[in-house]
């Protein structure tokens, strides 16, 4: 496990950069995702409340995007462990848990945020291109 600060983060990573590379990818994939969503259900003129689903896609892709720019995973966070390069899993010191969990509650709220606007755009563009 690295001690290793990267620089921006606010608390060590909790997972290698295996684990990165993973997270980076489901961002991008919610991410066009969603945007294929959108178009798709413009397309077909779908009625303003099935345009909110397009939240759902991006709000995985804000969660996995801000893991990688904060070096937390969420889920470790929660359980306080680490994952190294093979995936498998190692327990952390509760000094180094506490910090991960902080950065983690960060995440999910900024994450939700970002969904509940995307799905709030996907919504209201029903108005705009109906």
């Amino acid at each position: 496990m690295s001690d290793a600060i990267v620089e921006g983060a606010q608390c060590r990573p909790n997972f290698s950069a295996a684990g990165r590379r993973r997270r980076a990818r489901v961002a991008q994939i919610g991410a066009v995702v969603a945007v294929v969503l959108f178009v798709a259900l413009a397309l077909v003129h779908a009625p303003w409340p099935l345009r909110l689903i397009v939240g759902l896609p991006a709000g995985a892709a804000f969660i996995s995007g801000l893991q990688v720019r904060r070096n937390t995973c969420v889920a470790h966070a929660r359980t306080g462990m680490f994952e190294n390069d093979d995936f498998t899993t190692t327990k952390v010191d509760e000094a180094f848990a506490a910090a991960s969990r902080r950065v983690a509650a960060t995440i999910w709220r900024d994450g939700l945020i970002g969904m509940v606007i995307v799905a709030g755009i996907a919504a209201l563009s029903a108005w705009i291109l109906p």
